[in-house]
């Protein structure tokens, strides 16, 4: 069963897009062979309150198979109180995270609430590095999260299960020894775009638990992120970890 574990629903202020309901979400799955999906809203991102694009979302996959990943700002009041009445109406399976859109540091104080919320309710917490490349930052520029910030974060909070989404592949070495040593980081496919080869390349570095099969669709093209695991050299018990088996691990079969 292959499982993406980064995919969204809403609007994309920044540019037009033509792809982006359940039912087209469900038939690029389809047709790609792809059973189960964890889904973020697009419009939680830009709301002032997270939690109004998280009820539309609620809406639009209720009575699927796709999974909740509630968008939380911890710079917001109420943003703890939100991730209990989430994982109570909306049956959230992960917090995600946006501090390069929302401007603050994962070392400000309202974090420590968030994991202790997310350990509470063992809920992974997926840290969003960016969402389109920087390039295309032409309108809204958001900062960039430096890897010794986010270094910093993953050792000082070992007892959360944390995903990293749309990392790059340099990204990725800089925190090598980090990742290595926790056993529960993991990061997505959906930045390993940018180097040859880069799938090959990085399980000589990481275990392949640590790698999970997402997306970002629609903002990026679903096939050329799953053909970088798929043609893979590498063997196949391996790519059956990467597209399913390390997601339904993460999430405990949710």
């Amino acid at each position: 069963m292959a499982i993406d574990v980064n995919c969204l629903l809403g609007h994309w202020p920044f540019r037009k897009l033509y792809k982006n309901t359940l039912r087209d979400l469900q038939e690029v799955h389809a047709a790609n062979g792809i059973q189960e999906g964890y889904v973020s809203s697009l419009n939680s991102i830009f709301y002032n309150d997270c939690f109004e694009g998280d009820e539309e979302l609620h809406e639009m996959i209720k009575g699927s198979s796709y999974h909740h990943v509630q968008t939380i700002d911890p710079a917001m009041p109420g943003f703890s109180e939100d991730i209990d009445e989430g994982v109570r109406r909306f049956s959230s399976k992960a917090l995600r995270i946006y501090p390069t859109f929302h401007g603050y540091s994962l070392q400000d104080p309202d974090m420590k609430l968030l994991c202790v919320k997310a350990k509470e309710h063992r809920l992974p917490l997926m840290i969003t590095i960016r969402m389109e490349d920087e390039r295309l930052n032409h309108i809204f520029a958001p900062s960039v999260l430096a890897m010794a910030e986010l270094e910093l974060f993953l050792q000082e909070n070992p007892e959360i299960d944390v995903i990293l989404l749309n990392i790059r592949y340099a990204e990725l070495q800089a925190l090598k020894e980090t990742i290595q040593t926790r056993g529960n980081v993991y990061f997505d496919a959906s930045g390993l775009k940018d180097q040859m080869f880069v799938v090959e390349k990085l399980l000589q570095d990481f275990d392949k638990e640590h790698l999970l099969y997402g997306s970002q669709h629609p903002l990026y093209c679903l096939k050329s992120t799953l053909l970088l695991v798929q043609l893979a050299e590498i063997d196949e018990e391996s790519k059956k970890a990467i597209l399913g088996d390390n997601g339904k691990t993460v999430f405990g079969g949710a």
